[in-house]
């Protein structure tokens, strides 16, 4: 099957399912780098059919685990639990599988993309363009070897998935009956009051005593950093340039450095110890404002040191989300048990006096919210004003399905996340409305057509998950890690 002279490369829309862009690898961040760090970088997280699934810094699985665990903090300003991006990095394994096996089954049948359809999409996506040019020489000269054969391969692997999805999946008719029923099936949706018994609800004296008897939690320190990610030898003579003229040092992080802050000149802002591997904190955390480390050796190569600040310890008011967390952290256990006897209380107030789940909720201390209209699919958890998402409710699987099956007028849960429990009462069903269906048929009938397309993908893939061999280390590997 040679794609050289195919014209269509990426007729289809990409499923939604499938991740194959390029992303950049940060080196500071999630606890998935954290866990990173503690395993040997020879390890594999699974082996499909033969082909090991790397772990290290460089590895799709750490670009695919850094990029979910941004968006996912970006849904949630309170931050991402370290049981959150575990659950973010098995899904990010999931996708290097099915990415893998996509791009194996394209080898056995012979799907390829010629060397110039690959640099000619390069450069269309401006990997090395220039003000006033798609392509620069210089800039492209000037790229680390490593980078370049990066960028080829994963823009190669893009073009053979998007053919595979091109030549496997052919569009599905559907009728009009069949758009009308999936429409109602999709925006039937169930308004809610609820309300959230979360975990980091601590008594201030709780807090305040915690903090004052763990200080170094709560240390943060302010640096710049220079990363060479195998050559300690330029580690060694960079260290040695700054020795003689420290000022130098934003001017050789622009230009030497193998991390994404180098266009920052390296600074990393504020951070606390526990926001890097161990041997990154240590040295940093022991200079003061101005000094320069020697060479320091983590997971993620060579690192210069430049400390911005000295250390310090923010005042209790400034710390108390960090404070929130750690106390979760290491009192996870006994939190979680204080919030389920609040929620088993509460619930049973509700079940005492069904019409009173607001004057329920309020003499036990709770705030009630209400959402907009839930869908099947968690469209519309808004609140009853049509503004902000109720970021709390949003990223929870479950609730959904509760709610969808809970009766109006009837109490659901709890229901757990990993930041607490939700009781909530149903106070109103969306019904079907004839005009709203007109003017959205067009674009239902082509999410239709999408989903089914999916489904065809999803019965290719299940079938080459039943008949690959795969070796999945996930949980072990995390466990001896973590």
């Amino acid at each position: 099957m040679a794609a050289e002279n195919k014209p269509k490369v990426a007729a289809k829309k990409i499923l939604v399912s499938i991740i194959i862009v390029f992303v950049a690898v940060a080196f500071v961040g999630s606890f998935a780098y954290r866990y990173i760090s503690r395993g040997s970088s020879d390890s594999s997280l699974a082996i499909i059919n033969g082909e090991p699934i790397a772990v290290g810094s460089d590895s799709l699985f750490a670009n695919l685990s850094r990029q979910y665990f941004e968006e996912e903090k970006q849904r949630n300003e309170e931050g991402v639990s370290e049981d959150k991006n575990r659950e973010l990095m098995r899904r990010a394994l999931d996708t290097v599988i099915q990415r893998t096996l996509i791009l194996q089954y394209a080898e056995r049948e012979g799907i390829r993309v010629g060397r110039d359809a690959v640099l000619t999409r390069i450069v269309e996506k401006g990997y090395y363009a220039a003000e006033g040019k798609k392509f620069d020489e210089h800039r492209y000269n000037n790229t680390p070897q490593y980078m370049r054969d990066r960028i080829f391969k994963s823009e190669e692997e893009q073009l053979i998935i998007a053919m595979f999805i091109d030549d496997f999946i052919t569009t599905p008719k559907v009728s009009d009956m069949e758009v009308e029923l999936f429409y109602r099936f999709v925006e039937f949706g169930k308004k809610i009051d609820y309300v959230f018994i979360r975990y980091d609800d601590i008594p201030e004296e709780k807090l305040k005593a915690f903090y004052e008897e763990n200080p170094r939690l709560f240390e943060r320190a302010r640096a710049s950093h220079i990363l060479i990610r195998d050559s300690e030898q330029k580690a060694e003579d960079i260290y040695i340039q700054l020795s003689e003229d420290p000022e130098r040092f934003e001017e050789i992080a622009r230009a030497e450095s193998e991390d994404t802050t180098a266009e920052e000149g390296g600074d990393l802002g504020w951070f606390y110890r526990k926001d890097m591997v161990a041997e990154f904190s240590e040295a940093a955390f022991a200079l003061k404002a101005g000094e320069i480390s020697t060479p320091v050796k983590t997971v993620f190569g060579y690192h210069i040191i430049k400390a911005l600040d000295d250390p310090e310890t923010p005042s209790y008011d400034d710390a108390l989300f960090r404070i929130r967390q750690e106390y979760v952290a290491e009192y996870r256990e006994a939190v979680e048990k204080e919030t389920s006897e609040k929620s088993k209380n509460l619930l049973t107030s509700i079940i005492n006096d069904p019409d009173s789940f607001d004057k329920q909720a309020e003499l036990a201390g709770f705030r009630t919210q209400r959402t907009d209209f839930i869908t099947v699919d968690g469209r519309y958890i808004l609140n009853e004003e049509r503004t902000l998402p109720l970021f709390d409710i949003m990223n929870i699987p479950s609730l959904v399905d509760i709610v969808i099956s809970t009766e109006t007028g009837k109490t659901g849960g709890p229901v757990k996340s990993s930041d607490g429990e939700i009781l909530f009462r149903v106070v109103e069903e969306k019904t079907f409305d004839q005009s709203e269906f007109e003017k959205a048929q067009d674009y239902i009938a082509q999410t239709y057509t999408n989903l089914k397309e999916n489904y065809l993908f999803n019965d290719w893939y299940m079938s080459a998950l039943r008949k690959s061999k795969i070796v999945d280390n996930f949980n072990s590997f995390f466990n001896e890690s973590g």
